[in-house]
């Protein structure tokens, strides 16, 4: 068995700088409209122009991202009618893994067959192209129902990280796509780590993946952290300094696109670690002061976007902030109509902000391109 390494660290707080944009409306390329129960969960594909939606009843869709057109609807999975809460894409783009208290599934969505020009024959008028097509499900966990439950593909494709509740007890497994890849792992962390949320670097050549959770300490008090696992022995960091979870707000880690920066929100607070080129992250967590954020995640060249935590009779604001110089830089504060946004995602190459609407049902598309 792997044991977890135990690493104590002190927190960094930082503040942001000066302010480029300041409560502007932002440019909406496309809204993404169809979803029942709120958008939960967003991913956009690393190689092709396609993002993917996830929904509070279970739904996942599958979008052009440049032009706001639906490729499919994901309908046959397992976990529909459980709250998407987690998606993900391989590093080549061809896998996309889902995850819901009901279970953690990954398909083959090989990047050819998002163009419906390639098979004209699956496109007819008033029907969603691709919707009665479907794809091969490469991996679905058949372990039940788990509240707790998240999990996600590897960036190298070779492997689905997942989670199980046993009683008192969360066991991390793998389980692989092909026995010519290794064997499947179970209990890498000892059943001392109760994850929350699961994100995988998106590198071709890694299987890291790390978790934000809660760990039991000594005295067997549960303490939040960061676990990561696929590269060697499980290693636990953040003990003691990594914030708790809020209840009744959205928690997520994330890899930022081009691989150098973490970033895991508690539904109120942002912390965020610089990924060495060696993947070994170690060290303090850097905590946004005074950030609020409701939601957030990782962008290109140390960018880090949030939304702010709903208020009465408000709407939430999505603040952007450069964290790559000596301090934090906030380089746009943009206003929108949206109520309550639980969910961001950036485009690989941080030229658009992809926004949840976990109300409405919609998916804002804004251009951040530089004019």
């Amino acid at each position: 068995m792997r044991h977890a390494a135990w690493i104590g660290v002190v927190a960094v707080l930082v503040t942001g700088g000066s302010v480029n944009a300041q409560n502007k409306k932002p440019e909406v390329l496309a809204k993404l409209e169809g979803h029942r129960g709120g958008v939960s969960a967003l991913a956009f594909n690393p190689k092709v122009s396609v993002i993917a939606t996830g929904s509070g009843n279970g739904v996942v869709r599958l979008w052009e991202a440049k032009s706001g057109d639906l490729i499919t609807r994901m309908d046959a999975q397992k976990p529909t009618g459980a709250r998407v809460n987690q998606l993900g894409f391989s590093a080549n783009g061809t896998l996309l893994s889902a995850a819901s208290r009901n279970a953690v599934v990954v398909w083959d969505v090989v990047p050819p067959k998002f163009d419906p020009k390639l098979d004209p024959k699956l496109v007819q008028p008033g029907k969603e192209p691709f919707v009665e097509r479907g794809f091969p499900i490469v991996f679905e966990d058949g372990l039940g129902t788990d509240p707790a439950k998240v999990g996600i593909v590897t960036g190298d494709g070779k492997r689905a990280f997942f989670s199980a509740g046993e009683g008192v007890r969360t066991t991390v497994s793998s389980r692989v796509f092909s026995p010519r890849f290794g064997t499947d792992t179970s209990d890498d962390l000892k059943g001392a780590f109760a994850p929350w949320a699961i994100t995988a670097i998106t590198d071709t050549d890694s299987a890291l993946v790390a978790m934000y959770g809660s760990v039991k300490a000594a005295d067997k008090t549960e303490q939040p952290a960061v676990a990561f696992v696929g590269l060697g022995d499980a290693k636990i960091v953040g003990r003691g300094v990594v914030r708790a979870q809020i209840a009744g707000r959205p928690v997520s880690i994330g890899f930022a696109p081009d691989r150098k920066w973490l970033v895991a929100c508690n539904g109120e607070d942002v912390m965020y670690w610089r990924v060495p080129g060696s993947q070994l992250i170690e060290g303090d967590p850097k905590l946004l002061l005074n950030s609020s954020a409701f939601a957030a995640t990782a962008g290109p060249n140390g960018l880090i976007a949030f939304a702010s935590v709903p208020e009465e009779g408000k709407k939430a604001k999505v603040t952007i902030t450069d964290v790559s110089g000596a301090q934090p830089k906030v380089v746009g504060v943009y206003a929108t109509d949206i109520n309550r946004v639980s969910t961001l995602a950036f485009a690989p190459d941080g030229l658009m902000l992809a926004v949840g609407d976990d109300t409405e049902g919609v998916v804002e598309l804004w251009n951040l391109a530089k004019k």
